[in-house]
């Protein structure tokens, strides 16, 4: 063989050779204006080297059009991308769209990659299964939960204290909050302070739903169910509140109720772990944390999650997979969830949820036991829009509680039948 011969021989493999080694790059997708996405650039990094460097992950923001409809309006967004064929590999969901997802086959059945590499799970034992649950439809299993938050009582302590009232207990009643609300409403140097925000928000909502037996859809989610009785107390109780009580605000897309607790403008709000998150920010420790009134036995606590659904159209499904399982193990639940969401393994709450600086921050954990999933049906989205359309109307004193959620019931039911 000559020189020249083996010159080109050796071109051609070295060129080979980085054909070879050129890796893998997928896209996740973020939303928006979510604290994580910093510290998810940082945990991609070390699923990166765990995969020495044959596969890259860019992170990608996707814009939230509608921050009062926060999660629906990104998975509209991501509904949209995909259609116009630039979909993601992998994609942050909330458990609200998951079944929108899989029942219009967007995500990828993760059943056979895990069976093939049940390593990449990294103990999928360990993640809670009541969180975990949503993740799996029909037998197929669609993303391993990383996040959970439920909505429980965030109460102001100072303003408990100037009331001259204890901190509530577990069982305390509806009767106890209003008696609370009242006492904590008043006047402040020309100021009205109230005792409460009423949360205006799916979420939120239906966790006192839950509290008093009812929610916003029927139990196989297939119709609206606003206008039974045990929800219609909820929204009247809301309602009164702030006309007839007077110890709500009048909300409205802008409201910052976390803003309004640690300012002293409303003694108790209604929300999970997340608002910790701004209360260390702003050195506020002047906070205790309790379930929403007891109404029916047993008790039930509301909880959303999240995970990293792979996308059905991804070209890279092992390696997707592969990262959808590492963004739910040990080292992104330590590194990704500190103080303003719930981590969904057990051996990392037990380590993590001590950090939680708030009184009674023991609920968090125990709650997982017994806690229902948000009702997130296919077409979440239009069925969250319709709530939140005709709460706002009693909320401003537009509509009165009855006709609004019979109204709000019967569009609720048509999206769904829709679907």
């Amino acid at each position: 063989m000559n020189k020249r011969t083996l010159m080109i021989l050796l071109g051609f493999l070295v060129s080979v050779g980085l054909a070879v080694a050129e890796p893998v790059t997928l896209t996740l997708a973020y939303p928006t204006g979510d604290s994580k996405v910093e510290i998810m650039k940082q945990i991609v990094k070390e699923f990166e080297k765990q995969e020495k460097n044959q596969v890259k992950v860019n992170v990608i923001v996707v814009p939230v059009a509608n921050p009062a409809a926060y999660w629906g309006s990104y998975f509209d967004k991501l509904q949209t991308m995909i259609a116009g064929g630039d979909a993601p590999d992998v994609v942050r969901v909330a458990i609200e769209g998951i079944q929108t997802f899989a029942a219009r086959d967007l995500a990828l059945p993760l059943n056979q990659y895990q069976k093939d590499d049940p390593q990449a799970v990294l103990n999928y034992a360990d993640l809670a299964p009541k969180l975990q649950a949503p993740f799996e439809i029909g037998g197929k299993v669609y993303g391993y939960v990383w996040d959970w938050n439920n909505v429980v009582i965030h109460i102001n302590t100072d303003m408990l204290k100037a009331a001259g009232l204890p901190f509530p207990g577990p069982n305390w009643t509806l009767e106890d909050f209003t008696k609370y609300a009242k006492a904590m409403t008043k006047t402040v140097n020309g100021q009205q302070v109230y005792g409460f925000a009423i949360p205006n928000y799916y979420f939120g909502t239906e966790g006192w739903l839950y509290a008093n037996g009812a929610g916003i859809l029927s139990d196989d989610m297939k119709k609206g169910a606003l206008d039974t009785p045990e929800a219609k107390k909820i929204i009247q109780l809301f309602r009164d509140m702030i006309y007839v009580d007077k110890t709500a605000p009048v909300p409205n897309a802008t409201t910052d109720a976390v803003n309004l607790l640690m300012t002293g403008k409303v003694a108790m709000i209604a929300a999970g772990r997340w608002p910790f998150g701004s209360y260390v920010a702003n050195k506020f420790t002047s906070v205790g944390v309790q379930y929403i009134p007891l109404m029916k036995s047993p008790r039930t606590v509301v909880f959303g999650s999240g995970a990293f659904p792979v996308i059905k159209l991804t070209k890279h499904p092992k390696e997707a997979y592969r990262l959808s399982a590492f963004l739910s193990g040990a080292y992104s639940q330590k590194t990704g969830i500190s103080i303003d969401s719930i981590p969904t393994r057990t051996s990392v709450m037990k380590e993590v949820l001590p950090t939680t600086p708030g009184k009674n921050w023991e609920i968090y954990g125990e709650s997982a036991a017994f806690a229902k999933a948000v009702q997130s049906p296919p077409g979440y989205p239009e069925v969250a829009s319709i709530f939140d359309r005709y709460t706002s109307s009693v909320y401003s004193n537009q509509l009165e509680v009855g006709a609004a959620m019979k109204s709000a019931s019967e569009e609720i039911t048509k999206v769904l039948a829709n679907q």
